[in-house]
């Protein structure tokens, strides 16, 4: 009898372990409104999906719910932490208006086999270039926010294992409306991101804060910091900080 109890506890200890490493999809942003999409142009966007467990994630059947709609993954396996880039790009013809589309993807998350990635709030009637108000005319615009990192990756190098380390990006407003950091996302539990300013002025300079900590971790890592703004051309910026671990 007493032997039987074990082999329960064993088991159901098992079943949680596995669940604890097993993979977990996570997509910081799952809808895009594109606005404004003249009929018969294209516009592009890049969602960034990543591995937020501790097995390995795999990506597999990318589907749409109309032909107007095409989306490419960059890898369709990420171990933990590991991240990919899913390319959508949307035309606008007659048929595809007022409606909200979105993309599909299986995936070996036990908790969400199915994700949904979604293209919100497509609108009627959309004006053409020509018609519409020269501030809402994307990469036309001048006066629209933009994000700018002279450096978006930083290596801390070899560091011993339990070792806090710290960076700071510096970016730019190189826009000529003012940028609004609307939230900061990382990879891991073990870094950490902060911004010194959520609102930066065309011309002005802001710092993002990086810390990274290496308790119980080994090896060659990579972790990613998301930010998400209202550059019209880069609502999702990915930064990435590199670090040799070493045992003490």
């Amino acid at each position: 009898m007493i032997n039987k109890i074990f082999l329960i506890i064993a088991f159901f200890s098992c079943l949680i372990i596995g669940q604890s490493v097993g993979p977990i999809v996570t997509i910081p942003q799952i809808n895009y409104n594109f606005d404004y999409v003249p009929i018969d142009s294209s516009l592009g966007h890049t969602y960034m999906i990543y591995n937020g467990g501790g097995g390995v994630l795999k990506l597999w059947d990318v589907s749409t719910t109309c032909k107007c709609i095409t989306a490419t993954l960059d890898k369709s396996t990420l171990t933990p932490t590991d991240s990919a880039r899913l390319d959508v790009s949307y035309t606008n013809v007659k048929n595809s208006q007022g409606l909200d589309k979105y993309i599909s993807i299986k995936t070996n998350d036990p908790n969400n086999p199915n994700v949904r990635i979604y293209i919100t709030r497509v609108i009627n009637n959309s004006p053409t270039l020509a018609s519409m108000p020269k501030d809402s005319i994307g990469e036309n615009s001048s006066a629209v926010p933009v994000i700018y990192f002279p450096v978006d990756e930083h290596n801390f190098g070899k560091i011993k294992q339990g070792t806090i380390v710290s960076y700071t990006f510096k970016f730019m407003n190189k826009g000529k409306s003012t940028l609004k950091i609307k939230d900061i996302t990382t990879s891991c539990g073990c870094t950490a991101a902060l911004v010194k300013d959520k609102e930066i002025a065309p011309g002005k300079e802001g710092e993002l804060a990086v810390q990274f900590d290496s308790n119980g971790k080994i090896g060659k890592l990579s972790r990613k910091i998301t930010i998400l703004s209202n550059d019209p051309k880069q609502s999702y910026k990915v930064l990435t900080i590199y670090a040799d671990v070493e045992n003490n």
